[in-house]
């Protein structure tokens, strides 16, 4: 417990029930929400507030962003990050209330109080004001939902914004960007990869608004060398897959949804995030063909899938359940599974994971004499060395018979 002018707050990230005790308090009450300076504050009068407090150049601001419960936690978390950067930059309290008078969206304000271009005084937008921006109008709209859309903005904030988030970005040089990446491109090269080129393009971004002028973003081959080893996906050999078949349909607890995805995984050596979001419309059961759009492909590009009659025969099982639903795997509510639900599943049989499934496929596809061709094509993949003749079909028919042979193999059909 802390104390801030005189009261006494606690950190916590407060939840809905919270709110409303906090407002039947008879005492002023600070409580911190957890991230960027934000606090509700209630008056001891039934009236909740959230504030954000920080300082600059020992100049402490207290900005109120609105009344609970008519701003929600959610926003209030999104809006503070972006007041605590106004504050910090040293824009004064009136700038950003009266701009707060305006929005509450925080792009908006970091753009009503600083300007799209060089703000009077000879501001520029900070890195992290930048970065944001790029996020939320370049990026984040051309990822489908997943693991990586989340970790782009986190792993910013993990290792990017606490060093050069406050920074203006035409200040910024290129050793900076190097020792602020050095830990963890040494210990986390996958990460570190990521972070490098997301800062790159940052930048790229920042020039064509005429923030800056170069891009002082290191190229990878001036980085230090990595101690990292590549950590594949945990993955099943592919002989005792009819193993895990047999063990699959089996379980009469388990969930038909996650049984049915699953079995999918296995037979089309799909990725998660696909069989998810696999909705009705985009099954052709005349032509058995399951096309994914290309949102909902990680390299965005639609993929056509061939389904063996095992496959056909699984859908048409889940059909009666969910059938009336938009998508195939859908709960109760029409939403889309969760993520952890089939791995969580797979972790009874073994030590492996559900992507590691599309290994097991790929082993069986080497061992049997397909292709690397065919067998990428069935796994969505697309290698340097694919030339555009093979790029240009995507073998459908060659895919169609390989699917139905392992199908064959997995159910003990062959």
């Amino acid at each position: 417990m802390s104390m801030i002018y005189g009261y006494k707050w606690l950190q916590m990230t407060i939840k809905y029930k919270e709110l409303e005790l906090l407002a039947k308090s008879e005492t002023t009450k600070w409580v911190k929400e957890g991230a960027s300076n934000l606090f509700a504050v209630a008056r001891g009068n039934g009236s909740v507030f959230w504030i954000v407090r920080a300082a600059y150049q020992k100049r402490r601001s207290v900005i109120t962003l609105g009344r609970w419960p008519v701003m929600k936690a959610e926003a209030a978390r999104e809006l503070a990050p972006s007041v605590k950067i106004l504050i910090r930059q040293g824009f004064s309290e009136d700038a950003i209330k009266n701009a707060l008078a305006q929005t509450s969206d925080p792009r908006k304000l970091l753009f009503l109080v600083e300007g799209r271009r060089v703000a009077e005084g000879g501001r520029t937008p900070s890195f992290e004001t930048v970065a944001r921006d790029w996020y939320e109008n370049h990026l984040k709209n051309g990822l489908s939902e997943g693991t990586y859309k989340r970790q782009v903005i986190q792993q910013l904030n993990d290792h990017i914004f606490p060093i050069l988030g406050d920074r203006p970005i035409d200040q910024i040089r290129r050793r900076e960007i190097v020792n602020c990446l050095r830990e963890v491109w040494l210990n986390k090269k996958p990460t570190g990869s990521k972070l490098r080129g997301n800062i790159e393009r940052i930048f790229d971004f920042a020039i064509d608004n005429e923030w800056c002028e170069n891009n002082p973003a290191p190229p990878a081959r001036s980085m230090p060398k990595s101690k990292h080893q590549v950590q594949h996906f945990k993955s099943l050999p592919y002989e005792r897959i009819p193993e895990l078949w047999t063990w699959l349909h089996e379980r009469p607890r388990m969930g038909p949804q996650t049984q049915v995805g699953l079995a999918i995984a296995i037979l089309l050596g799909k990725r998660t995030s696909e069989i998810r979001k696999m909705r009705w419309a985009d099954i052709d059961f005349e032509k058995s063909v399951w096309v994914t759009p290309a949102q909902d492909m990680k390299k965005r590009k639609a993929h056509r899938q061939p389904l063996s009659t095992q496959a056909i025969d699984r859908l048409e099982y889940i059909r009666k359940l969910t059938g009336d639903q938009t998508f195939v795997l859908a709960n109760a509510s029409d939403k889309i599974m969760s993520e952890n639900a089939m791995l969580y599943a797979l972790k009874r049989f073994g030590d492996f994971t559900t992507h590691g499934l599309r290994a097991s496929l790929g082993s069986w596809c080497s061992e049997n004499g397909v292709s690397k061709a065919v067998s990428d094509h069935i796994k969505a993949h697309q290698p340097k060395y694919l030339d555009a003749a093979y790029d240009r079909v995507d073998l459908l028919e060659e895919r169609r018979e390989v699917l139905q042979k392992w199908a064959d193999y997995v159910t003990g059909c062959a």
